[in-house]
Formats: C-alpha cells, sequence, structure tokens
C-alpha cells in the first residue's frame, strides 16, 4: 500500500520507537501528527523531518491526562484531515516488584498505557468507521503474553492492551478498518527509566527503535495488515512454551529470578 499522503498520527513520539517510526513514515511519504508531553523533543523530532523534506506537525499531549485525551482525534482532524493511520506507541514503564510498586504508579502507568490508548482507539474507530478504511495499530510488549518478574504493574498494562485489541480488531473488521498489535521485546531506549527513577535493566535480546519501527511501517504498508507483529520472531516460541507448559515455564523463571537475585546481593 502506498503510504504517500497518508495521515499518520503517532503517540509517544519524541523519542525511542515513536520518533523513529515517524522518521520512517516521513520518508515512505506520509504525513506524520506527533504527539507527546515533552515538548522540546517533540518539536525536535518534527523539525528534523521537515529539514529532511518530509510532512511534520507536533501537538503536545499529556496523556496522564484524561481532559486532554478527550475529543483529540476530532481536533487533529480538524487541523489536518482524516486520520488513516494510528499508532498508538506512548507508554511508561516501571522496573519494580509487586511488593515496591506503589498504588499511584499502577495507576499512574494504565492511565497512560491503557486508559488513553483505549480511548484513543474509541475515537479513531468513531472517525475511520464511516469511512470505511483505516488502520489502528497499537504497540503492546511479549510481556504482555509473558510476564517477568519487576515488571508486573509494566506487563499488566500490555495484558490488557493484548485482550483489548484482540476484541477490537473483530468489532473494526465489520467496519473496514485494520487492527495490529505489535509485541516486541526489549527495545533499546532508556524506556525503562521507572516514575520512581529507578532502572530496569533488560537482559537477553535487545532490540533497535529503527527496527521496531520498520516493522510498524511495513505493518502500515500491507494490503492486508498482520494482525500481530513479532519484531523479534523467535519470541513466538516462548509463548507456546508459556502456554503448553505454564508451571514447568513458571518454575524455570524463578529459579533464573532467584539466581540473578543472589548475583546482585553478592555484588553489594
Amino acid at each position: 500500500m502506498d503510504l504517500r499522503d497518508r495521515r499518520v498520527l503517532i503517540t509517544g513520539a519524541s523519542s525511542g520507537i515513536g520518533a523513529e517510526a515517524a522518521r520512517q513514515f516521513a520518508q515512505a511519504g506520509a504525513q506524520v501528527v506527533l504527539l507527546s508531553e515533552r515538548e522540546e523533543e517533540l518539536n525536535a523530532v518534527a523539525y528534523s523531518i521537515q529539514r529532511a523534506g518530509g510532512q511534520a506537525a507536533a501537538l503536545v499531549v499529556d496523556l496522564s491526562h484524561p481532559e486532554q485525551v478527550e475529543g483529540l482525534i476530532s481536533h487533529v482532524e480538524q487541523q489536518v484531515g482524516p486520520v488513516d493511520i494510528l499508532i498508538n506507541n506512548a507508554g511508561v514503564g516501571l522496573g519494580a516488584t509487586v511488593l515496591e510498586t506503589k498504588p499511584a504508579d499502577l495507576r499512574f502507568l494504565f492511565e497512560v498505557n491503557f486508559f488513553a490508548l483505549a480511548e484513543l482507539c474509541r475515537q479513531a474507530l468513531a472517525a475511520m468507521a464511516p469511512r470505511g478504511r483505516g488502520h489502528i495499530i497499537n504497540v503492546s510488549s511479549a510481556a504482555s503474553v509473558v510476564g517477568g518478574p519487576t515488571i508486573s504493574a509494566y506487563a499488566a498494562t500490555k495484558g490488557a492492551i493484548h485482550a483489548f485489541t484482540q476484541s477490537l480488531r473483530i468489532e473494526a473488521s465489520a467496519c473496514g478498518v485494520s487492527v495490529s498489535e505489535v509485541l516486541p521485546i526489549s527495545v533499546k531506549t532508556g524506556f525503562f527509566e521507572s516514575v520512581k527513577g529507578k532502572k530496569y535493566r533488560p537482559g537477553g535480546i535487545v532490540l533497535s527503535s529503527e527496527s521496531v519501527a520498520r516493522s510498524i511501517v511495513r505493518c502500515a504498508a500491507s494490503a492486508r495488515p498482520a494482525p500481530e507483529v513479532l519484531p523479534y520472531g523467535l519470541i513466538r516460541i516462548v509463548f507456546v512454551l508459556n502456554a503448553l507448559m505454564p508451571v514447568a515455564f513458571a518454575r524455570f523463571a524463578a529459579k533464573r529470578y532467584a539466581r540473578s537475585t543472589e548475583q546482585k546481593e553478592a555484588q553489594k
């Protein structure tokens, strides 16, 4: 599918996956609208796209405030025209155990990661359905299927996105609107800077923002968009093992976490 002159709305576009996706969409000829609460970084991304000859507009929005999310799609369409593709990429992380997670932190993560996303999906579908076309892409996480230690709050928000997106996909298909979910593993973005200032350091394979963004753009450009996009395809094996052998998988994960905790204590 030709992306030229398509209008693409991207949340969390001031850095990481969102910023890189914006650049790649603009390079493909799309008109991108960038959303983030970080004004300086957001304007810098928009300016870099414009300087390279692309079409970009920046809109400062804090998704943790429901009043700023209300009517957002309608506002964007009044400014730039119908939104063809919505990329729900914005999200915050928290590297903390269940006992370390404060109720306020959990609510904040759900407000940004899930509630804002769900409301934007509702608004986008309401706008796209009468036109009989459109594409919603929700950036979730492999943690939405298989959680892990110290990311319980984050995994819970992504699990909610996973289930929500599956239901939305079925409903939207009747309107001619496509819905896809992107499930990356850890991405090198500095994303897991905790709301408490504590960092989560993922182990194993870590993807680049550029590679995940390419997966998003390819999905958007497909004539038959995939319902699920796995930037690291081998993660499917982990999904299958967890589904077929949940007890054994949980014991294995618990042992690895125990060893990791012991090693950290020994290093202190």
